[in-house]
């Protein structure tokens, strides 16, 4: 392995990293009680991978990376939509028929997947009218 290729890797790693753990301190702190320094770790690991990414004289990701990214986005997008396809109205019926009770986080995260799926539905607008 080249210097190079190290040196690309380490950046890569940490920068995987720096999210992966802004992600979990967040999620943490939120569960001890403490949102807000939660939000502040949070985006000190954001700040910090962002720095990384722009700051540093690697390249850390090329056009290989960015098909891999586009992969497995549309692969995210298609297992979120069709779970919720199935999980949703299954929920919603078992809820009318007094078979289980809609959790309020359950309300939320069908309004961030309603969400998810304005702004993506915008977004296949918006590739199209560039072709």
């Amino acid at each position: 392995m080249t210097a190079t290729a190290h040196t690309t890797t380490t950046y890569r790693r940490t920068y995987f990293g720096l999210w992966a753990a802004a992600g979990l301190v967040f999620a943490l702190l939120i569960a001890a009680g403490y949102p807000l320094v939660g939000v502040g770790a949070f985006a000190l690991g954001a700040l910090g991978a962002t720095a990384l990414q722009h700051r540093s004289s690697v390249v850390m990701f090329d056009e290989r990376d960015t098909t891999v990214f586009q992969e497995a986005g549309a692969n995210t997008v298609a297992a979120v939509g069709m779970s919720s396809a199935v999980v949703f109205p299954t929920l919603t019926a078992l809820r009318a028929l007094g078979v289980v009770e809609w959790p309020l986080w359950l309300a939320h995260l069908g309004w961030f997947v309603a969400g998810l799926f304005a702004i993506w539905g915008l977004m296949v607008a918006v590739a199209r009218s560039k072709r």
